[in-house]
């Protein structure tokens, strides 16, 4: 497989992301626009990534141990983008729940799938894996900024419109990708039987990363309106804290070359506190979306990291299973702790309080990346 197949590889994750990019920034400030308090918010945005990697896991392991990866890549692909569908008529919060949990378990294997078959055909593609997935990040610029003028100009209302048209070709990009896994379905493991000391240590250490991640994923567009500031900023700071994180995916072999992924990842805690820190208290645009610019370190140095590191630290039978562990643990119970937090401090704290209180809970991350670093050196 040459150059065709990695262009291939490209535009899937192209596709995977575009809708991403909407979905973000503008998600929770379209749930506000329909009158939903910031419990209700919250509980949506919480229940994204529970049930998306509550189905990663599933799924993931029955494509190990069946070796139909691709196949069920393709077709949650195409369930889920027709939930779409509805989303444009669904106004009450009960409703929208049914539509979101449709899409969420079906679209939860998007990333570990992909992750995992590229991975796996990293040789055959003639790439390092940051050079590819850098096209994900691409395409959420192009959704975070495409939308922001939309979104100012239109109403939060445009937002499912703006959700639907990317996911039209998701399913057909993600048609085109390798087929074939690695290693033998007989020798598979469960995905618990794949925590060992230093998985624990990183698995504890992702979940208190992205646990303090609550405010940005789910209030990041309330924050900007509380402090009175235009409702076009949030596309705007995404786009521009993603166009970092492409420079980083460019050079994703040098830097992992320069150094390793257990003090990639302590050093990506260690900023991310800093971050939330200056997230609390200043007010001023250009201020607010500089400080942003810490989401290279929050996710894109951490996951590039956490990829490689799970490659090494799972057989290769397991490839699927152990990106989606890491999504489980991470993005599913770290993700859906983060924004339950968030929603019950918001409405208490303010957000700038809740981006303290969560600096905190980034800096409890710290310990067991330091624990990580000294069990693999």
């Amino acid at each position: 497989m040459s150059g065709p197949s990695a262009r291939t590889v490209r535009f899937a994750y192209f596709a995977v992301f575009l809708g991403a990019g909407v979905w973000l920034p503008y998600m929770p400030l379209y749930l506000s626009s329909l009158g939903f308090d910031g419990w209700q918010i919250g509980l949506l945005g919480a229940m994204a990534p529970a049930l998306r990697w509550t189905s990663a896991i599933t799924l993931g392991w029955v494509a190990d141990r069946r070796r139909v990866r691709w196949r069920l890549l393709v077709t949650t692909a195409a369930l889920g983008s027709l939930g779409f569908l509805p989303l444009l008529l669904a106004r009450d919060f009960t409703t929208i729940v049914v539509v979101l949990a449709m899409i969420n378990l079906c679209h939860g294997t998007l990333i570990p799938m992909m992750d995992a078959i590229v991975v796996d055909h990293l040789d055959e593609l003639g790439s390092d894996y940051g050079r590819l997935r850098l096209w994900g990040s691409v395409s959420f610029i192009v959704g975070a900024a495409a939308s922001a003028p939309l979104v100012h100009t239109l109403s939060p209302a445009i937002v499912p419109v703006l959700l639907l048209v990317p996911n039209v070709a998701l399913a057909p990009m993600l048609f085109r990708l390798p087929r074939g896994q690695r290693g033998h379905p007989e020798h598979a493991r469960p995905p618990w039987a794949l925590v060992t000391g230093p998985m624990a240590a990183f698995l504890a250490a992702v979940f208190l990363g992205q646990t303090s991640c609550g405010a940005w994923s789910g209030f990041f567009a309330l924050h900007v309106a509380a402090l009175g500031l235009s409702d076009a900023l949030p596309g705007i700071t995404f786009a521009l804290a993603v166009s970092v994180e492409v420079v980083l995916y460019r050079f994703g072999g040098r830097v992992l070359a320069w150094i390793s992924p257990p003090d990639l990842i302590l050093v990506a805690l260690v900023v991310t506190v800093a971050r939330w820190v200056l997230s609390a208290v200043v007010t001023s645009p250009v201020a607010v979306v500089g400080v942003q610019i810490g989401h290279v370190f929050t996710f894109s140095a951490l996951h590039l990291a956490a990829v490689a590191l799970v490659a090494r630290l799972v057989p290769p039978e397991n490839a699927t299973s152990g990106q989606s562990l890491y999504g489980l643990v991470g993005f599913g119970f770290g993700g859906t702790v983060g924004i339950l937090l968030a929603g019950a401090l918001v409405d208490r704290l303010g957000t700038s309080g809740t981006f303290a209180v969560e600096a905190l809970v980034a800096a409890a991350g710290v310990v067991p990346a330091w624990r990580l670093r000294r069990l693999l050196r």
